[in-house]
């Protein structure tokens, strides 16, 4: 194990967050301006009359129906990364924008995705849960073969690691609220472990029914 000083740029960033957050610059406007991001649930979501009570104590039912939400979550351009519009549809939204937001983060970090193909870069994907299979899973003859791998925690991770035809290790990580610090760190332990990969890609992604805050960084030692 190595024991000097390794130092971890991140070179790259992309993100989808609410308040129609798309870049990172957004993002520290947003920030700076100390906007509230914060807004009512929109009826294409769920049915919130099928769970509103106005008795905050009552079992089962909410009086208040806010989030941070993301502009069109289910928005995915299937065909630029080759993917069948029949696969597509069974595609958890969190595997859709991870593919997306990292293409950008590859871009913002002045690389292409096939300078990258067949190198040691590493994924590691802090990631939990699985609301949009669950909801799916009332309804069988909606679904088809692509079903588990499209729904699959473990297969984010490597479902970039296919697109961008990466070679080095590739992880998801779920260890609920702290996902994204702990993949951050198996990220950040590929250089400091001397382990083979000096590029990683980080992310983080939750989505609850299709509301989601997904964050891409590409570091580089």
């Amino acid at each position: 194990m190595a024991t000097g000083r390794m130092d971890i740029a991140i070179v790259g960033a992309a993100c989808r967050l609410p308040g129609g957050i798309s870049s990172p610059d957004q993002l520290w406007s947003k920030l700076r301006a100390g906007e509230n991001l914060i807004s009512e649930i929109p009826a294409d979501r769920w049915n919130k009359d099928l769970f509103r009570h106005d008795r905050p104590g009552e079992s089962g039912r909410s009086y208040t129906f806010r989030a941070g939400v993301i502009d069109n979550a289910a928005a995915f351009d299937a065909s630029f990364f080759g993917i069948s519009p029949r696969e597509a549809e069974q595609m958890d939204p969190q595997q859709r924008i991870l593919l997306e937001t990292a293409w950008e983060a590859v871009e913002r970090a002045g690389w292409t995705a096939n300078g990258l193909a067949r190198s040691d870069c590493a994924v590691y994907v802090g990631v939990s849960g699985t609301d949009y299979a669950n909801i799916r899973l009332g309804d069988p003859a909606g679904g088809n073969a692509h079903f588990m791998t499209v729904n699959t925690l473990s297969v984010v991770a490597n479902r970039l690691s296919y697109a961008f035809d990466l070679a080095g290790p590739s992880m998801a990580v779920d260890t609920a609220c702290s996902s994204a610090v702990a993949a951050l760190y198996e990220a950040c332990a590929v250089s400091w472990q001397d382990r083979p990969s000096s590029t990683s890609t980080t992310t983080r992604s939750r989505i609850s029914k299709n509301n989601d805050l997904p964050m891409i960084h590409l570091q580089r030692r």
